[in-house]
């Protein structure tokens, strides 16, 4: 048989007082005497009572949870991010619901409305890589619900952000490749609409300008090619390519791929940078040179800038860059001039 919640009701009628009594007394109320508050207190604990979260959430028209869209756990970016969070949240008190939007927009959308009508206090979100549309977003905001975005930017969306600084990242990458002598340097962009597929272009085209290396088209491969392998395979073959910056660590073990095919030799015949760091990167051989875009940080800020927003609705537009750290690692030949980290 299911046991009985207790609830203030019972523990009044136990000790003869009212209902409103023993409230005052369990939530440090007044005109309730010591002797009585203490006798409360003490027969609550005894018969395990608990506080209802639905009816304190009524009371003081807060849920004390907070809303999280990522687009997936599978990449280890997000599940530091989300330590980052948890980090923040659960000190401050807070249960996180968490929806994964599959990088659909679509699904994005059924999770702001799942959120909002779980009554949320706060939503942080990460755009996904589909969408196009904001509308859903700008509902969260017109609700009053505080909404914080990290890890990608969007001008649609005027709301506090925390992001790397991808611009930096990339040009660190790329200027460490130019000075390690490298001339043909693949770049293989990320996903269309991202806002970090843009910067981080911006950054691998600024390097090559500093180097006065002309931008060379065929250099520059989408992610999104369905012959990716063979266009790469092609870059390798019959363009001198002698450095690979991708927009993953994942896009660059498919130039280790392509490359071991072809017996060209890393790094001795091609320098390799990925981003993102993920844990894979430390067991490839050789290990892969990355970005770091400290994400346990990026989640921590988030999390800070999203309850600062809660407690204080007319705190103004936050946005933070975080810095990313260059980690040269096996895939690059180390250069004298450039250094082994480099922060933004």
């Amino acid at each position: 048989m299911k046991k009985k919640r207790i609830s203030i009701t019972d523990i009044a009628t136990a000790l003869h007082v009212t209902p409103s009594t023993v409230s005052r007394a369990l939530n440090g109320g007044g005109k309730v005497s010591e002797k009585k508050r203490l006798e409360i207190v003490s027969l609550a604990k005894k018969l395990g009572y608990r506080p209802n979260p639905i009816a304190k959430s009524l009371l003081e028209n807060r849920t004390h949870t907070i809303g999280l869209i990522i687009p997936e756990f599978t990449h280890h970016f997000y599940s530091r991010m989300l330590a980052g969070i948890e980090s923040v949240t659960s000190q401050a008190g807070y249960q996180l619901l968490i929806c994964t939007s599959n990088e659909k927009q679509k699904q994005e959308i059924k999770s702001t409305q799942t959120l909002l009508d779980a009554r949320v206090d706060g939503i942080l979100a990460t755009i996904s890589k589909m969408n196009d549309k904001f509308a859903h977003l700008q509902e969260v905001m017109d609700s009053g619900t505080p909404l914080v975005l990290v890890d990608r930017f969007s001008e649609e969306i005027e709301t506090p952000y925390v992001i790397s600084d991808d611009f930096q990242g990339a040009f660190s990458a790329v200027d460490h490749l130019s000075q390690s002598g490298c001339k043909n340097i693949i770049h293989i962009k990320g996903p269309e609409n991202l806002s970090t597929t843009f910067t981080r272009f911006m950054g691998y085209k600024e390097a090559l300008k500093k180097h006065g290396i002309g931008l060379k088209e065929e250099l520059i491969l989408e992610s999104s090619d369905e012959n990716l392998q063979e266009k790469i395979r092609s870059c390798l073959l019959n363009h001198q390519v002698d450095g690979a910056f991708a927009y993953s660590d994942y896009l660059a073990f498919e130039v280790y791929k392509i490359a071991s095919e072809l017996q060209i030799r890393i790094p001795q015949q091609l320098s390799v940078i990925g981003y993102a760091d993920e844990p894979i990167s430390m067991y490839v051989n050789p290990t892969l040179s990355t970005v770091n875009q400290q994400p346990f940080e990026m989640g921590a800020t988030g999390a800070n800038y999203l309850l600062n927003k809660i407690n204080n609705p007319e705190t103004e537009l936050e946005i933070k860059t975080l810095d990313t750290k260059l980690i040269i690692r096996g895939s690059c030949i180390s250069s004298s001039k450039a250094p082994s980290s480099v922060r933004s």
